[in-house]
């Protein structure tokens, strides 16, 4: 597996580098000398000419050459080709030729074209992707090359295209960026070899093919984080970067390299090197390296030959974390559409004191017709993700025809973005629009959907539906959800006269007590982070069984639920991109644990889109629970089985706890919204109170018709305000264990009150009397040891910088006759915690991470876990009926659930108002835009799909709101849904699949 991507821009869907641990020794001086910023110059990839007196860039996605201050602009490549994008130039030793990548219908190719300017000539024509081309002094280009599926690994090749590559990566570890040293003896790459936890990418350096030590690679960098953008100074010895350090923030550092071994010299690691034996993965102990801040510029830079200056072209840090959203494409956005602070170039003089002499490099004007390839690129990038096939193909190729033109008359960067933003908000349906007369599985993988499907074709009823669905998402999502973990469902079949809650949410083991030396140390820290020690009982078992027993049809058998599950398990199925992001994210916490490394390190790499994967441990444990019955999970052979291993390696979940735990059957909490009665989840989660607090709100307010908040700034304004003016007062934790106080919030009264803090025309502040957490967790959100949804919050916000985030899964069905049940389940983080027990198979959940806390909902024994999950069923109007579907005056509309952390109370609020005020169907619901809402007063930003105008978003910010976008232009990116929508009137239903993730309906 790749990296989730070897490069940053400012639509990316991954979280800024962290913080590396104090290993290493690092450098530097506080003065401050940037003089005035440089305006957006759209460049990147700065690259030196061997004699210093020009440079090479990517300007607006194109090769050009200018002088290190910015003038006399040449355009290299003469004759355009098929390609949207012209990246990564590098300069010939003698300086007559530049080689570049070009991407070609969404893949990367490496060419040459004189420096002077000139037709380029194409040398590599690889399935899958060729970027960053460097020279060596022979003439040779080195490259790093990425199959269609596979990993970044480092390749050489001739520079007139001719011959085979010749791999220099000796093994199978990712690499890329790699660049060779002025000398032509070494080559610096990013890889990431021998990761520790927290880190994700680090900096090496080998010798090339015939040097000295060719194999013996000697590690640059150590610690948490990730590195990009590796550079040498001409003297061969100092290497630049992008990185994270602590006190210093993210920046361009420089590390200077020891000496290269002399001939004959021992293997063995040397103070301050990152070398090991020949052939090392990653090298030995930590090094301790001096480490230099240059710039607080972050980018990617470049050194003059004479070692004077550094050019340093600035990247962006994009909002939001990996959140399970899959690697489909990882190349940058189109330039045109940076953050105004990204994409510039700055000269500084290299490494004395942090940016000193600094400049800004002032871009020339671009000429007439430079900003079609901007929307070239935009449109093209969403071809190759959803429109390759397909009528929606046809459709996306005409709205290129359509806009192309005005994109070519464009002017100026902002015009060309209305263009696109016009094209944009035109998409057609990524997934097609399914509706029956029968009923719908919806859910995070086609084939947990069709095992659901299964269960109604032979005669079971949605409940057997989505009892199957569950165990099979176990196999083919276990990243996200598993009987390891805990969830609830929220469910309804005609004739009752509520819906119900069965909620089965993961317990804290009897001993998770404050002096229990496996789970806190004596200064009263967490013995550790993932692992069997962070696990709480699961509750997956107990409450699907609950859920069969009482209310599945009885026409279709336990075993039979199970099957599909098992198949999927024993004889495996094909990988797409999902989970192995999640493991390449989590490899880390994978490699820690020998049976979870076994099933999803095989061989010890990352599994890739198109292998076949394969647990058969699991599939042995779910053969056991169709023999036995969900009693073995607690009972029997299987609870044995997790208490015996969790007593021998660290954890505390006992035979005991296992016994005791029980599913319970729960009374929904009921709001009003539009004359629409809303159900959603009750304590110990707090999300079901907000959402209909926050509904409530908004429904004091009357959009104009037909006004959505994609389109009405009003609108969207009304829906920011609702979300921040919510009261966060309530007292909600396990019931069992808590008192319970939800006051007023749930009335009309209080949501009137509420809406009247709403300024029209001005965005509110917290601190006059909203939630104002500030980063700090309310009573609600401490309840159960539960900090995830505060430290969501705050990511939304923009005063915590995330990790690997909260994983879960939601799925959802309904027939036509107006039956629904939606469930939202989860492991807590994406991967749980990273364990698997001997000859079991799946991952258990890490709810269990808590510190000592003494508040309202701190941690307790035996106390069920709070989250963000919010499954909601909504019943439309229906004046006069009384109650032929069971509830008088209402029929069933909307089940919905959601995952994503923050973004799931955030993608069920979107849903359900794109439903009842957009009067939308059950795919356009999900696929439209979606936003995530800061609510502090330092965090007052609202992450948002670029899926919105920015001439409407400006409006917004005029009143004072702050938004980040999330993705590339039309990207859906965020938050992963379930949508089954019951139409009363047709007698049909429809199911909504999620595009943002791997979802379908069946």
């Amino acid at each position: 597996m790749p990296p989730r991507s070897p490069k940053y821009h400012p639509g990316m869907r991954r979280y800024p580098v962290l913080v590396v641990t104090a290993a290493l020794t690092v450098f530097a001086v506080t003065a401050f000398s940037a003089q005035a910023p440089a305006s957006l110059t759209g460049m990147r990839d700065p690259t030196f000419a061997p004699d210093g007196r020009r440079m090479a860039v990517s300007w607006l996605d194109e090769i050009w050459t200018i002088t290190p201050d910015g003038r006399d602009e040449r355009r290299v490549v003469t004759t355009r080709g098929e390609w949207v994008s012209e990246r990564d130039p590098a300069w010939s030793p003698d300086g007559k030729t530049i080689a570049f990548s070009a991407d070609v219908a969404g893949a990367y190719d490496l060419y040459v074209a004189p420096a002077a300017g000139g037709p380029s000539r194409r040398i590599t024509s690889i399935a899958g992707d060729e970027r960053w081309p460097s020279w060596t002094r022979d003439g040779r280009i080195v490259f790093s090359q990425r199959p269609t599926g596979g990993r970044w690994q480092v390749h050489a090749t001739a520079a007139d295209g001719t011959g085979v590559p010749v791999k220099i990566t000796p093994d199978d570890a990712p690499e890329w960026q790699a660049q060779v040293s002025p000398d032509g003896r070494r080559v610096v790459f990013v890889s990431e070899r021998d990761l520790e936890p927290g880190d994700r990418a680090d900096v090496f350096v080998r010798d090339l093919p015939g040097g000295a030590d060719s194999a013996r690679v000697v590690r640059v960098t150590r610690g948490g984080g990730e590195e990009r953008f590796p550079a040498w100074a001409p003297d061969n010895q100092r290497v630049s970067y992008l990185a994270s350090r602590a006190g210093l923030g993210t920046g361009t550092f420089v590390t200077e390299l020891p000496a290269p071994p002399a001939a004959g010299a021992a293997d063995a690691p040397q103070p301050g090197r990152g070398g090991g034996p020949a052939g090392a993965r990653g090298g030995g102990a930590a090094p301790v390296l001096p480490v230099v801040l240059a710039s607080r510029r972050a980018g990617a830079s470049a050194w003059s030959p004479d070692g004077q200056t550094m050019a340093i072209a600035t990247v962006s840090t994009p909002a939001g974390g990996y959140n399970g959203n899959p690697v489909r494409n990882d190349d940058d956005a189109p330039a045109a559409f940076a953050e105004s602070d990204t994409l510039q170039l700055w000269r500084v003089a290299a490494p004395r004191r942090v940016d000193d002499q600094v400049r800004g490099v002032t871009a020339p004007t671009p000429a007439a017709g430079r900003w079609v390839g901007q929307f070239d690129r935009a449109w093209q990038t969403l071809k190759s993700l959803y429109y390759s096939t397909g009528e929606s193909a046809a459709a996306w190729d005409a709205l290129r025809t359509k806009y192309r033109p005005a994109a070519l008359a464009a002017r100026t960067a902002r015009e060309v973005e209305d263009v696109v933003d016009v094209m944009v908000a035109e998409q057609p349906l990524i997934k097609p629009v399914v509706e029956k007369k029968t009923g719908v599985v919806a859910s995070g993988h086609p084939l947990a959907s069709a095992a659901g499907a299964k269960m109604i074709e032979l005669g079971g009823n949605i409940v057997d539906a989505i009892v199957a669905t569950s165990f099979a998402l176990g196999v083919v999502e276990p990243d996200a959800s598993g009987i390891g973990g805990d969830g609830q469902a929220i469910l309804f079949l005609k004739g009752m006269t509520e819906p119900v809650v069965i909620e089965y949410k993961d317990m804290t083991p009897v001993r998770a007590t404050f002096d229990n030396p496996k789970i806190f140390t004596a200064a009263g820290q967490r013995t550790a982070g993932d692992g069997p020690t962070v696990a709480n009982i699961p509750g997956v078992v107990a409450g699907l069984d609950l859920l069969f027993q009482k209310y599945g049809s009885k026409k279709v058998t336990w075993a039979q639920i199970l099957a599909s599950a098992i198949e999927l398990a024993e004889n495996g199925y094909i990988l797409d991109e999902a989970l192995p992001t999640t493991i390449a994210e989590g490899r880390a916490g994978f490699s820690k644990y020998p049976e979870a490394a076994k099933i999803y390190l095989p061989g010890g790499q990352v599994p890739k889109k198109g292998d076949r994967f394969i647990n058969k441990d699991y599939a042995e444990t779910l053969k056991v629970l169709a023999k036995e019955g969900g009693q073995s999970f607690y009972r029997g052979s299987i609870a044995r089985k997790i208490a015996e291993d969790m007593a021998a390696n660290g954890g505390i979940i006992s035979l005991e706890d296992l016994a005791q735990y029980r599913a319970m059957e729960r009374k929904p909490l009921e709001g009003r919204y539009r004359g629409h009665a809303v159900y959603s989840a009750p304590p110990p989660v707090p999300t079901g109170a907000q959402l209909i607090e926050t509904l409530q709100i908004l429904d004091n307010y009357t959009p104009k018709p037909g006004a959505t908040y994609t389109t009405d700034a009003e609108y969207l304004h009304h829906v920011i305000e609702a979300w921040r003016v919510r009261d966060g007062g309530a007292q909600i934790a396990d019931p069992e264990r808590w008192p319970i106080d939800l006051g007023n919030h749930l009335q009309p009264g209080h949501a009137l009150e509420r809406y009247k803090l709403i300024n029209p025309t001005k965005a509110y502040v917290a601190a006059q009397g909203g939630r104002g957490r500030g980063g700090a967790p309310t009573p609600t959100e401490q309840a159960a040891g539960n900090y995830y949804e505060a430290f969501d919050q705050a990511v939304a916000d923009g005063v915590a910088g995330p990790g690997i985030q909260t994983g879960t899964t939601s799925f959802a069905a309904a027939d036509a006759e107006g039956n629904m049940v939606v469930v939202t389940q989860t492991l807590s983080t994406w991967g749980g915690n990273f364990y698997v027990s001997k000859g079991l198979g799946f991952l258990y959940n890490d709810h269990f991470r808590g510190g000592r806390g003494t508040g309202y909902g701190s941690m307790l024994p035996l106390q069920r876990a709070s989250s963000t999950s919010v499954p909601t069923l909504v019943f439309a109007p229906s004046e006069g009926d009384p109650g032929r579907y069971g509830i008088p005056g209402f029929t069933p509309r909307l089940a919905v659930g959601a995952a994503g952390n923050a973004w799931i109370p955030a993608s069920v609020y979107n849903i359900i108002l794109n439903v009842v005020d957009g009067g939308m169907g059950a795919q356009r619901a999900i696929e439209a835009p979606r936003m995530l809402i800061g609510s502090t007063p330092t965090g007052s930003r609202v992450q948002i799909e670029d899926r919105i105008p920015r001439s409407l978003l400006e409006k917004l910010e005029a009143m004072g709101h702050a938004f980040a976008r999330v993705g590339r232009k039309g990207e859906v990116a965020q938050g992963y849904a379930a949508v089954a929508l019951v139409n009363a009137a047709k007698g049909t239903v429809e199911g909504g699949a999620e595009p943002r993730r791997s979802h379908a309906v069946r």
